[in-house]
């Protein structure tokens, strides 16, 4: 049976995130830029009325 992770407290996770975030940028993975726009088109997207 697999062991139970230890849960990571919030200020730790933030760090991680923030360094894998920094990590994909400097590898070109990962542009911010490109990604605020495919953020706001997927909400606006989202909020549209659906048509009957």
């Amino acid at each position: 049976m697999p062991k139970k992770k230890e849960p990571e407290c919030q200020e730790a996770q933030s760090a991680r995130f923030r360094a894998e975030v920094e990590r994909l940028i400097a590898a070109g993975e990962l542009n911010p830029t490109e990604a605020d726009k495919t953020l706001d088109r997927l909400v606006r997207k989202s909020e549209m009325p659906k048509k009957p």
